[in-house]
């Protein structure tokens, strides 16, 4: 069994975070315990470890002083081996719909099999949709006297208002680095683990605040024998950087050597770095030398990187790359794509290319964003629209090495014409043309095109009205309602940014 499973706490008392461990403790001492709970933290804080433990502590049959389960009773042993039918958890992140949340409202009116309460630990719960938030809601302002509730997030901003206030808040907040080291060292104890307390720190330090990362982190050590040597533990962690590594990255990037970047980046994710992580930590490390700079805090500084001006660039840019990895098709890809920016002085030109567009723009005066597509023109110049349609899938080859994610919305678009000195791109969805739009997705479009077609090329995007009229005949033919139709007509308006006549 892994570590962070067999070594789960099993009682208030083996919590160790002392600020939940002491808020539990006192609701669990009280006359009146809240019928629900919202466990609000990081991952690895132990959220959902706490909502198992606060089940048994409402239903144990010996409970101790302080509301501690004794945890040798049927009821507590059923919680701790999973067989018990009064705790029901739910993934929000799978059952997220109203559906699921009624099916929740009919079977909790069932009285607990053995348990005094049921108890619901809803695990995610910010993902829920608002119908299911709606009808949790309800349940939440009229529950039944036998049923408790532990909804569980790591997001608090997007739960209503209306859910919060009818809950009572535990803040699980990231672990210090001592009590990672007091966690671990539990493990250590229980597994005969021969290994330094200094290296278990460098094990905290690394945690990022969460215990299961730093259980995970032993267990990857003990992998190859339970005696650690602090040269193992060195080699471990440098896959998930140091800040010495950090540093030697940004001045790389900051020197714009862009080959040397990129090679030490993919080198270090070879070795198993956790990129959206690495993202973080290489932000924080730039808001720190900025703040040092600044003489607002004192900081170890790098003397190659010097100046506010450009590091405030380079933070903006890191920023935006670290924010679209989640979406990434390619995880790697927006970190890369950044660095190469940076590397080719885009971030100095950005401001340049958007005043040229602007003047452009100035010249033409057009009144609308695009002509309608009727009155687009078949040339611009010597450049015929049948000549871009015919290397349009060069034009695509070329964005592709670059950025697979633009290159598979452009597949979802096609050149239609001509308005003034830009070639008009028709799209299909709303979505896809937001992002497209993009000034630097924009001038990757823009910078390869004008190379296969060999002219200066400027793109604008034109969203496309045909659209429309498909989800117009699709409601016509079925044998719907009106206000049926009329509900499904608004929605695909939402999503596909189109009026629907």
């Amino acid at each position: 069994m892994a570590f962070y499973l067999k070594y789960r706490p099993q009682k208030i008392s083996e919590l160790d975070l002392t600020a939940v461990r002491q808020s539990l403790e006192e609701i669990l001492s009280a006359k009146e315990i809240p019928h629900a709970f919202l466990f609000i933290g990081p991952k690895g804080t132990g959220k959902t470890s706490s909502a198992r433990i606060l089940a048994k502590a409402v239903n144990c049959l010996k409970k101790k002083k302080g509301g501690e389960p004794c945890n040798k009773c049927d009821i507590c042993t059923g919680i701790t081996e999973a067989r018990s039918l009064d705790l029901i958890e739910i993934d929000a992140a799978s059952n997220r719909g109203i559906d699921d949340i009624r099916e929740l409202r009919d079977k909790i009116k069932l009285t607990p099999t053995r348990s005094k309460y049921k108890v619901y630990i809803i695990d995610e719960v910010h993902m829920l949709t608002n119908e299911a938030f709606n009808a949790l809601l309800k349940t939440l302002e009229e529950p039944p006297a036998h049923a408790k509730f532990v909804l569980c997030t790591t997001e608090p901003e997007k739960l209503p208002g209306t859910i919060v206030s009818r809950c009572f808040t535990v803040n699980f907040k990231k672990a210090s680095v001592e009590e990672l080291v007091r966690s671990l060292k539990k493990v250590v104890k229980s597994e005969k683990i021969k290994i330094k307390t200094d290296d278990l720190k460098l094990i905290g330090q690394k945690s990022d605040g969460s215990f299961r990362d730093g259980v995970k982190i032993l267990e990857q050590l003990v992998a190859t024998g339970k005696t650690v040597s602090s040269k193992r533990v060195n080699e471990v962690l440098k896959r998930g950087m140091v800040k010495k590594n950090i540093d030697e990255w940004l001045v790389l990037i900051y020197e714009k050597k862009t080959s040397e970047a990129l090679e030490w980046f993919n080198s270090s994710i070879d070795e198993g770095l956790n990129i959206r992580k690495f993202g973080v930590e290489a932000i924080e490390r730039l808001r720190e030398l900025l703040l040092g700079l600044m003489e607002v805090v004192k900081v170890d500084q790098v003397k190659e990187i010097n100046d506010i001006g450009k590091l405030k660039d380079l933070i903006e840019l890191m920023m935006r790359a670290s924010n679209e990895i989640k979406g990434a098709v390619v995880e790697s890809l927006p970190l890369e794509l950044a660095i190469v920016e940076w590397g080719d002085q885009i971030v100095d030109k950005r401001q340049a290319v958007i005043k040229e567009d602007k003047d452009e723009e100035k010249k033409e005066k057009p009144k609308t964003e695009v002509r309608p597509a009727s009155k687009l023109t078949s040339k611009a110049g010597k450049l015929a629209i049948e000549e871009v349609a015919a290397k349009w899938g060069e034009v695509l080859a070329g964005v592709r090495p670059i950025n697979h994610s633009v290159e598979a919305l452009l597949r979802a678009t096609r050149p239609t014409g001509f308005d003034g000195g830009f070639l008009v791109l028709e799209v299909f969805y709303k979505f896809h043309k937001e992002r497209l739009d993009q000034e630097r997705y924009k001038m990757l479009v823009e910078e390869v095109a004008s190379k296969v077609l060999v002219a200066p090329i400027k793109v604008r995007y034109h969203l496309s009205q045909k659209t429309q009229k498909v989800i117009k005949k699709e409601v016509t033919d079925d044998n719907i309602s009106a206000e049926v139709g009329d509900d499904i007509i608004k929605t695909a308006e939402e999503v596909f940014g189109v009026k629907v006549e």
